[in-house]
C-alpha cells in the first residue's frame, strides 16, 4: 500500500479498513503530556519555549513541533474561552435551574476554528475539536459531586432541568463547531471509576445517554466523527454509545475494561483510541518487556483497522520507557 497522508491514515482507520500504518496519538485521551514530561522533551529536543494553552490543568501544553517530532496523525484545537465561557455560564445555573441563553458569539468560534484549520491544511491531518466536561461532570462542578450523585436520586426532576439547560448550550457549541468544516468533535465526560460507573447503568441511560444521542446526532449532521472519551470503568455501557452513534472510545484503560472483549464485540463498528496501559507495564516494567506486551496489544486491537495507538492515560512515563513504546509501534508497523 502506498504512504498515506495522516488524515488519510486515520480516516481508513475510522472506516475499518487496514490503513497503511496504525495511526499514533500521543496519549490516549488528550494529545497532550504533563507539564513535566513535556518540559524534559521540549528540553531534550533543544526547542524553544511557548505559552501555554491553558492554565491550571495537569497538561497546559500543546506543541506542534513535539508532534510533528513523533510523527502523531492527530490534531486537536483547543476552544476559543472555552473554559471559562462555559464556567461562567454554567455557574448560574447552580442558584437559579433557570434556562440560560448563553451571551456566546457562536459565529466567532466557527471563524476562530476556521482559521486554525487553514493553518493546518499543509500537514494535512485529521483536525477534530475538544469539547471537555460536557454533562455529567459539568453537573458535579456545578453542584459539588457528593451532592450531584445523591441528587440523581432524591431530586430527580432538578436534575433532568440542569442537564436540559447544559444540553441546550452544547447543542449550539457543536453546530458551531461543525461548521467550521472540521472533522469531528472528541466530547470528554468521565463516567466511570477505577472499578465501576459513578452511577447506575440504567440511571446513566436515563439521565445521560438522550443527552448524549442529540449532541452526537449533531456531529453526525455535518458527515463529522464522534470521539467519546471517558476515564475509568465503563463497560456496561459500551454498547449504549455504539447505538447512539459514537465513532472512537478512548482512552481504553484495561485495568478497568476488558479492551479485548470490546474489540471482540464492537470492534466491526466502533474504533478504539489508547489501550497501552499506563498502569502497568508502560510505568514499570523493563523496555524488552513493554516492547512485547504492546505488540501484543496492537496484534488484537489493530485487527481490521479500528484501532489508534496510545498509552490508556496521561501520565509521567520514563523517557526509556516512553521510547520503548514508540519504537514497539513503529517495528510492528514495520512488520505489517
Amino acid at each position: 500500500m502506498a504512504m498515506l497522508t495522516p488524515r488519510q491514515r486515520v480516516a481508513r482507520t475510522l472506516r475499518h479498513q487496514e490503513p497503511d500504518r496504525i495511526p499514533l496519538d500521543l496519549m490516549g485521551n488528550a494529545t497532550m503530556l504533563l507539564d513535566e514530561t513535556y518540559f524534559h522533551l521540549r528540553d531534550y529536543l533543544g526547542l524553544s519555549p511557548i505559552k501555554p494553552v491553558r492554565r491550571g490543568a495537569s497538561a497546559n501544553y500543546y506543541d506542534e513541533r513535539i508532534l510533528e517530532h513523533l510523527s502523531i496523525d492527530f490534531r486537536r484545537l483547543f476552544l476559543p474561552g472555552n473554559h471559562a465561557t462555559v464556567n461562567v455560564i454554567m455557574g448560574e445555573c447552580r442558584t437559579t435551574l433557570a434556562k440560560v441563553d448563553p451571551a456566546v458569539v457562536w459565529q466567532a468560534i466557527t471563524a476562530d476554528l476556521r482559521k486554525k484549520i487553514s493553518q493546518h491544511k499543509p500537514a494535512d491531518t485529521l483536525i477534530i475539536a475538544r469539547n471537555e466536561m460536557l454533562l455529567f461532570e459539568r453537573a458535579k462542578l456545578l453542584l459539588g459531586t457528593t451532592e450531584c450523585l445523591m441528587a440523581f436520586l432524591t431530586e430527580p426532576q432538578k436534575v433532568h432541568m440542569l442537564l436540559d439547560i447544559l444540553t441546550a448550550f452544547q447543542i449550539k457549541l457543536a453546530h458551531a463547531i461543525m461548521k467550521s468544516g472540521i472533522a469531528g468533535i472528541r466530547f470528554t465526560d468521565d463516567w466511570g471509576t477505577q472499578n465501576a460507573l459513578f452511577i447506575h447503568p440504567d440511571l446513566w441511560r436515563t439521565f445521560i445517554k438522550p443527552r448524549m444521542k442529540k449532541l452526537y446526532q449533531v456531529v453526525k449532521e455535518y458527515g463529522g466523527f464522534v470521539f467519546q472519551h471517558s476515564c475509568g470503568h465503563i463497560e456496561e455501557i459500551v454498547g449504549d454509545l455504539v447505538e447512539i452513534g459514537a465513532d472512537v472510545l478512548d482512552p481504553c484503560q484495561p485495568q478497568s475494561n476488558d479492551i479485548v472483549a470490546w474489540k471482540r464485540k464492537f470492534g466491526h463498528c466502533l474504533s478504539f483510541m489508547g489501550g497501552l496501559d499506563t498502569q502497568t507495564y508502560l510505568s514499570f516494567c523493563q523496555p524488552t518487556e513493554i516492547k512485547q506486551k504492546v505488540k501484543n496489544v496492537l496484534t488484537v486491537m489493530s485487527d481490521g483497522g479500528g484501532y489508534i495507538a496510545a498509552p490508556s492515560h496521561t501520565i509521567t512515563l520514563p523517557e526509556a520507557n516512553r521510547r520503548a513504546m514508540v519504537e514497539a509501534i513503529e517495528e510492528f508497523n514495520a512488520g505489517r
